[in-house]
Order: C-alpha cells, then sequence, then structure tokens
C-alpha cells in the first residue's frame, strides 16, 4: 500500500503519523525526540529510524511503498543546520522517495495558514514567520531563550510572574492571587528560599518552571497584576506578528491570514483575545486563525500535496 509520512520532530517529542494516499490514517507514534544539535547526527539518524519503524510496524508499512515524507524538525536555523539534516534524513535506510525537510516553524506556518500568511508561535519561546503570495518569507524573533527576545512567551510570561513575587518579597506590592498560587506552586514563602531558586535557574542547563497556569487562574479571578501579565505578552505577539505582516505588505491582500500556535497564546483566553483585538483594530481585513490539527497532520498534508505536484510533473 502505497503511503506517505508526515513528521513533526520538536524539543519534546518525535511524531511520525503514515497516511494512505486517499488521507486514511493508517499509524502513527511518538517517540523520543532528535535533536541533532545535542545528540549529535549518528544518534540522531538512529533515534529517528527507530521511531520511524515503530510507526510503519503498525501497519506492516514497507519503506519501498512510500511515496513522500515531510518532516518539520526544530533546529534548522542556517543553511549549515538545513545541510546537517538532510544529510540524516537523507540517509534513512530503505526509503527511496523524496524527503521535504524544514523547520518546525515553517510547518507550523504551512499547518495553520495554507501557506501563505503570518504566524506567531508562543510556547516556551516565540518566534513569528510569514510568507507571501510571491513565495517571500521572513522570520521575527525565535532568538536564544531570556537573553535576547522570546517576548510574549511561557517564558517571558513566568520571568514577568517571578518578578511580581519578588516585588512581593520586598513589600512594594500587595499579597495577590498570583503570589498565592506562585507560593504554591514553587513551595517558596522566604527569601533565603527565592534567592537561591534563582540562582538555580540563572545556570545552566536554565530550566524554568512554567507559570503559565498560575497566571492564567489568576487573571481569570481578577487580579490586576497577573491580567497585565497576559495583555502585555499580547502586544508582544502582537508585535511579532505584525512585522511579518509589514515586511511581507500582506495588509495590501483583501483579506490576509494571521495564524497563532503554541499553549501560551492558544491555551490563554486572555492573551489570545487581546491579540485578536490588536489586530483587528489595526487590519479590518485580517483573519485570525486558530489551530484545528497538529503539526503533524500539516507534515502529511504536504506530503500528500508534494507527492500529488511531482506525480503530474512526471
Amino acid at each position: 500500500m502505497k503511503y506517505v509520512l508526515g513528521i513533526d520532530s520538536g524539543g519534546t517529542k518525535f511524531l511520525v503519523r503514515a497516511r494512505a494516499m486517499d488521507g486514511s490514517l493508517l499509524g502513527e507514534y511518538t517517540g523520543l525526540p532528535c535533536r541533532h544539535y545535542e545528540i549529535g547526527e549518528e544518534k540522531t539518524l538512529r533515534r529517528a529510524e527507530q521511531n520511524i519503524a515503530s510507526c510503519l510496524s503498525l501497519f506492516d508499512g514497507k519503506r519501498t511503498d512510500c511515496v513522500q515524507i515531510a518532516a518539520g524538525i526544530s533546529g534548522i536555523d542556517s543553511d549549515e543546520d538545513a545541510a546537517i539534516i538532510n544529510r540524516i534524513y537523507h540517509s534513512l535506510a530503505g526509503f527511496s522517495c523524496p524527503i521535504t525537510c524544514l523547520n518546525d516553524a515553517e510547518l507550523t506556518h504551512y499547518t495553520v495558514t495554507g501557506g501563505i500568511g503570518a504566524l506567531v508561535i508562543a510556547g516556551t519561546g516565540s518566534i513569528a514567520f510569514g510568507k507571501n503570495a510571491s513565495g517571500e518569507s521572513c522570520r521575527v524573533g525565535g532568538w536564544i531563550f531570556s537573553i535576547l527576545s522570546e517576548e510574549g512567551s511561557g517564558s517571558y510570561i513566568t520571568r514577568r510572574a517571578l518578578h511580581h513575587f519578588s516585588r512581593w518579597m520586598d513589600e512594594c506590592v500587595e499579597e495577590t492571587e498570583l503570589v498565592r498560587l506562585t507560593k504554591k506552586r514553587l513551595g517558596i514563602s522566604t527569601r533565603k528560599q527565592l534567592m537561591d531558586f534563582a540562582t538555580q535557574i540563572a545556570t545552566p542547563p536554565w530550566e524554568l518552571p512554567s507559570l503559565s497556569i498560575e497566571v492564567n487562574e489568576a487573571a481569570a479571578t481578577g487580579d490586576p497584576y497577573a491580567y497585565a501579565i497576559l495583555t502585555d505578552a499580547a502586544g508582544c505577539t502582537f508585535g511579532l506578528a505584525d512585522a511579518v505582516v509589514q515586511k511581507l505588505h500582506l495588509y495590501e491582500e483583501e483579506q490576509f491570514k494571521v495564524g497563532v500556535w503554541g499553549s501560551a497564546i492558544v491555551k490563554s483566553k486572555i492573551h489570545l483575545e487581546e491579540f485578536r483585538r490588536l489586530f483587528c483594530e489595526k487590519y479590518p481585513n485580517v483573519k485570525i486563525v486558530v489551530p484545528t490539527e497538529d503539526a503533524a497532520e500539516g507534515a502529511c498534508r504536504l506530503a500528500l500535496s508534494l507527492s500529488q505536484k511531482n506525480q503530474f510533473q512526471a
């Protein structure tokens, strides 16, 4: 049976999904992440092979029956990264079909917008990407975590919450619901504990626990500080996406799409609605698109589209 593979290779997991040429689901498998910049080329290839093999075993798929692979992969941020990734994936044993590898932000952009428009991602970090009808593309943000950018992301929201918590420790603000939820989440109630915690997250590997849930819960109760954090985050994500809209002149279209992706915005009603308000206020012709499928599904759709195009050209 002929089929395509769609792959979403992110920072926390490797999701591979197989669909028949009529679009029906054959199987999917979630395995360990394959971050070449952390584990090297050889181990990345070996792990990708294992993940794909586990998916194929679900429907007795033969590698020679695969007609297209499309993969969105985190860590493709330069020509050098692209060369490494292409070398890895074109070394997959037994596959003779075309293999398309692209940055995970590009895949997400295709998944949400269909390929034309702008997209802002606000998960742990943040980035905006876009492409216009002429094929021009650009990206804004996506710099090193907590140092250069990540505006409006989960990390940004957490840092703002921690700043508010430290001001409460200094008795500069009253104890609010956000303070109470932060204390409960982190188990911190003294200055010494906060200093130890700050020292811990300020050293490698810079692991910052997310406080996005606590901020949203506090905002829902009317906590003004938590609400301000989320509306400020929306201003940041709006700024990222608007820069893409301006650079690509998307606003000149009769209608243009701006997609959103990532838990910091999609799972936050306040963040999303403020983002929507800012865009609709500036651009009456904008359509805000919230995802209805995951990136692996977008990869499958792209693979099916590419296979049909290749068949037509042949």
